[in-house]
């Protein structure tokens, strides 16, 4: 079928085509003629569809998930395991209980890293999310287990990972389902919060929340704090940072809202600042009475507050925008998401860049959707999941979201049931055409991936918010660079960073369409992370040194003191001063 755009253009050119026929008979002026030209070139052509090929076969991963029903969903998980640059792929759920690690070659084709892995057959596995929770640079894996002891994969950096969940403490025995990493207290340790599903066989095992204690051992504090959601049976948890104070929040999803009597709904609690919480889930208006599977988390309408999709397996799913002012309203039926099917995994992410998030949402008994975004003033949104081809109908529970093949738009890593995996690659045209930029945000060997650091994007007068984190969608893991879509935005007019500890960093001069990497204060100049900046580092600052206004390469972007871009004689002197008083950084 011949989509809207070249149809559009077809009536446009027999339109002018009468319009000459007209002018032949009726002599029409040439002004008119010019005019007619002049508006059917100026007028703007509607957006292309997006679309998506699933060519997981083609590209190494004929994963098949197996019989997940039991745990509702095993989880998926793009990351960079090796270190090496690109997305691998992790999937649970396989025949027997086997999970699917596949290497990236650097340019989305994988192979098969199952064998030898480590990673051991697991019946009913639940979740996937990743984290260096050891702080030694690589990423470890987290899986929640469905009655089985839940496992904690440590990286041993070629691929290949140890269990050592009994060892950290971790190794809980519930009926676990998500689970996601923050660090709650801002000591450069990242925590882990599992969901569990209450009362599910009459298992009265709580939630749990994990302390990282920085010696490769966790300690459960969820009761000490009140973040153990009493009673209620818990799908998901979500950090983000919901009110912009500099720390992160946590949400949970809850199963079985307003059933059998039971006064169940999600809780919200605000982190105070000061490594205690605050239930703030009434005031902020965000209980949803639901049947709570999924969250997706970012921010629609441009205004820096990020809001939240929540799917339900009754009645519809649920769209909360961020007042702004600690509270959220309900506002699914303007733009028209409530979906009314069995949701359960969604997320948030701008398959076309063009600045607008669209919504993708995994469904059983029936279709997945695909809701593009566009300006909230236009609203309702319309589900393009039959163009795109990924109204894939089978049962649905996952979704990852990543740069898959570094062609730099979003692809997509979604689930089944007794099938094969998708793998959907973005072959969408406006995906191709708009501009875009893609933040890596890295830190010190403390928290070095920056979980929970905020980073705004400002370009063409719309301010575009990513929040850096860890355990996402419903039981699954998006890749952790942050991307944004620019449309035809050829200026960044600038990059603000608020990283955990009230840092900030603002950054301007960021070209668009390249992939760059940002430093937190506290690692600028320090290329080997030992705390110090050396004479070395100096000596490579002015090998790279591009002097004033030039635009410095990647690679480099480690040695912009000033965050003007470039390398100049006032970073080396910034340098220099770090060497003479380390804290000046």
């Amino acid at each position: 079928m011949m989509n809207r755009e070249i149809d559009g253009v077809y009536r446009s050119v027999n339109s002018f085509s009468h319009a000459l026929a007209v002018q032949r008979r009726h002599v029409l002026g040439w002004g008119a003629l010019c005019g007619l030209v002049l508006a059917w070139v100026a007028a703007p052509l509607q957006s292309a569809p997006l679309n998506f090929t699933n060519e997981a076969i083609a590209r190494g991963v004929p994963f098949r998930v197996g019989f997940n029903y039991h745990q509702v969903g095993a989880g998926n998980m793009l990351a960079d395991l090796d270190n090496d640059g690109d997305l691998d792929i992790l999937i649970a759920g396989g025949l027997g209980g086997a999970f699917g690690l596949y290497e990236n070659d650097g340019s989305g084709f994988f192979t098969d890293r199952s064998l030898g892995s480590g990673l051991a057959p697991m019946i009913n596995a639940s979740g996937l999310s990743a984290a260096d929770y050891d702080n030694d640079g690589d990423l470890d894996i987290h899986v929640p287990g469905w009655f089985e002891p839940s496992k904690l994969y440590r990286n041993n950096g070629d691929m290949t990972f140890t269990d050592v969940a009994a060892e950290a403490g971790v190794n809980l025995s519930a009926p676990s389902m998500a689970a996601a990493w923050g660090d709650y207290n801002q000591d450069g340790w990242l925590d882990l919060y599992c969901a569990v599903r209450t009362f599910t066989d009459n298992v009265e095992i709580e939630n749990h929340f994990y302390h990282n204690n920085g010696d490769g051992t966790f300690t459960d504090v969820a009761t000490t704090l009140g973040v153990h959601a009493p009673g209620d049976p818990s799908c998901l948890p979500a950090f983000f940072d919901y009110d912009r104070d500099g720390d992160d929040d946590i949400y949970i999803g809850t199963d079985k809202g307003t059933t059998d009597g039971l006064m169940l709904h999600n809780k919200l609690y605000r982190n105070n600042g000061d490594g205690t919480f605050y239930n703030a889930t009434y005031e902020a208006g965000v209980e949803a009475w639901i049947f709570c599977m999924g969250i997706a988390v970012g921010d629609l309408d441009f205004d820096q507050h990020f809001d939240m999709y929540l799917t339900n397996i009754m009645q519809g799913n649920i769209l909360y925008m961020n007042n702004r002012d600690l509270t959220f309203r309900d506002d699914t039926a303007a733009a028209g998401m409530e979906s009314l099917r069995v949701g359960w995994g969604t997320v948030f992410a701008d398959f076309d860049n063009d600045t607008h998030l669209d919504t993708y949402v995994c469904n059983i008994q029936g279709a997945n959707r695909l809701y593009r975004g566009k300006d909230v003033a236009d609203w309702p949104l319309v589900d393009e999941a039959p163009e795109a081809g990924v109204d894939v109908f089978w049962d649905v529970y996952c979704v990852s979201v990543g740069d898959i093949d570094g062609d730099n738009d979003l692809d997509m890593l979604v689930g089944n049931t007794n099938r094969r995996v998708n793998l959907f690659i973005n072959n969408s045209v406006d995906a191709g055409k708009n501009n875009w930029v893609r933040l890596r945000v890295e830190g010190t060997q403390a928290n070095q991936q920056c979980v929970g650091a905020c980073v705004e994007v400002e370009a063409n007068g719309k301010i575009q918010t990513r929040e850096v984190r860890s355990g996402t969608n419903y039981k699954s893991q998006d890749e952790f660079t942050l991307h944004y879509g620019l449309a035809d935005a050829e200026k960044i007019t600038e990059v603000r960073m608020y990283i955990s500890g009230n840092q900030m960093r603002i950054i301007k001069n960021v070209p668009v369409n390249q992939e760059w990497t940002l430093y937190t204060p506290d690692r600028l100049g320090d290329v080997d992370m030992d705390g110090t900046i050396s004479v070395d580092e100096i000596r490579a600052a002015m090998l790279a040194r591009t002097g004033p206004g030039v635009t410095l390469t990647p690679g480099n972007e480690i040695f912009d003191m000033d965050g003007d871009f470039d390398i100049d004689s006032d970073d080396i002197q910034l340098m220099g001063e770090g060497i003479l008083n380390p804290s000046v950084r």
